[in-house]
């Protein structure tokens, strides 16, 4: 296996972290803060010298931009003119490059679309979770249906480019009846793009403590196969693609940025807690928002933890993450970037997930079947750490 990462495939991205919010719901487990509004100024300012001095390996070359959160929508239109322009300083952005910010619903309107607009966003991701009003009050969501689809409204009057929708399947008390009518009615919203992500519990949030402790009631994993299933069938049936396991794309809309999670490209990432993946190496900024801050004052990098070079890993991750995108994998092009033959390397789990249906294979690509997104955990598993 060669010694060095292979050369980029893709233009990098930037990830751009504010962790701020107005309240912090029960099921978030990312690095975000309720309360401490006075923070945010020096915030920005310590943010954009991270930017200027810090992750200097990453490539040059950048297609997409994404503010995420926290609650990027509590920023005002110029604090996001600042962010950008000091991305556009330190990178040569191509042009027609993605630029997304997200939003919840609550801190979000026309006006306010229309400057991240002239600022430089192109995509605007809103946080809908849910249009059950008895289920976003239980998580702790500081919106209302009602809220989130003027919210969307707003944003295609403003004039916004691209409209994407965030929901969550499986929140507590959200039977298959309900989670049916916040499908129609996003896809009657007719967004460019919508992410449909499966309740996690195995996090140290308060909701999943509640889950494990017994207080709080959620669906079962065979009800949460109903759900994906219903959700697959709802969004394809009004005209969106699904290009990866939780992400669903009108023709040409498919997000840019999250496509390099998944395909083995390098992206900077700024701001408390940010990861980033660059030259090979994976590493994470610190959680603490004290802490973060305090390092940038001193000049020093925010790390909290790295992982250097290991391309068995590398190779593992790019597989299993590839996996989850529609088209699958080309083991014949990955494995060359390797140096590995991928098809006799993991020859023995390849036939035993082709024989169980969850694996479709022609030629070198091999694509995970219908049944196999649900079931995909079991063929990770077995994909990471084999050596056959």
């Amino acid at each position: 296996m060669i010694g060095a990462p292979p050369a980029p495939p893709a233009p990098s991205g930037v990830y751009l972290h504010f962790p701020f919010c107005a309240i912090r719901c029960t099921y978030c487990d990312f690095a975000t803060v309720a309360g401490q509004d006075a923070k945010i100024d020096r915030y920005l300012d310590l943010l954009i010298r991270e930017i200027e001095s810090f992750q200097q390996d990453v490539p040059s070359e950048v297609d997409s931009i994404f503010l995420g959160g926290g609650t990027p929508s509590r920023m005002r239109p110029e604090q996001v003119a600042r962010l950008l322009e000091a991305v556009s300083r330190r990178f040569d952005l191509k042009p027609g490059c993605e630029t997304t910010i997200e939003c919840n619903p609550e801190s979000l309107d026309g006006d306010k679309v229309r400057g991240y607009h002239q600022a430089g966003v192109n995509r605007l991701s809103l946080g809908v979770q849910s249009l059950d009003d008895r289920i976003l009050k239980s998580v702790g969501r500081a919106h209302d249906a009602a809220a989130a689809l003027e919210a969307a409204a707003a944003a295609r009057r403003a004039g916004i480019p691209q409209l994407s929708v965030d929901l969550i399947a499986g929140l507590p008390g959200e039977r298959l009846a309900r989670w049916d009518r916040t499908l129609e009615q996003v896809a009657g919203l007719e967004p460019d793009h919508v992410s449909v992500y499966l309740l996690e519990t195995d996090k140290d949030t308060p909701l999943a403590r509640s889950i494990r402790h017994g207080r709080t009631e959620v669906d079962d994993d065979d009800s949460l196969a109903d759900a994906y299933e219903k959700t697959v069938a709802t969004l394809e049936g009004a005209g969106y693609e699904l290009y990866e396991i939780s992400n669903f794309a009108r023709e040409g809309r498919v997000s840019r940025h999250n496509v390099k999670y998944w395909t083995d490209v390098p992206y900077a990432g700024f701001g408390l807690g940010a990861h980033a993946y660059a030259a090979g190496a994976r590493r994470a900024n610190r959680r603490d928002l004290d802490g973060y801050m305090d390092d940038l004052d001193q000049g020093i990098d925010p790390l909290d933890w790295a992982d250097a070079w290991d391309p068995g890993r590398r190779l593992e991750e790019a597989l299993v993450l590839g996996l989850r995108l529609r088209e699958g994998v080309d083991l014949g092009a990955l494995g060359a970037r390797y140096d590995v033959d991928l098809s006799r390397r993991y020859a023995g789990a390849w036939e035993r997930a082709l024989a169980a249906g969850i694996l479709e294979a022609a030629g070198d690509r091999v694509r995970l079947s219908a049944e196999g997104r649900l079931r995909s955990n079991a063929l990770f598993s077995e994909l990471i750490g084999s050596e056959e």
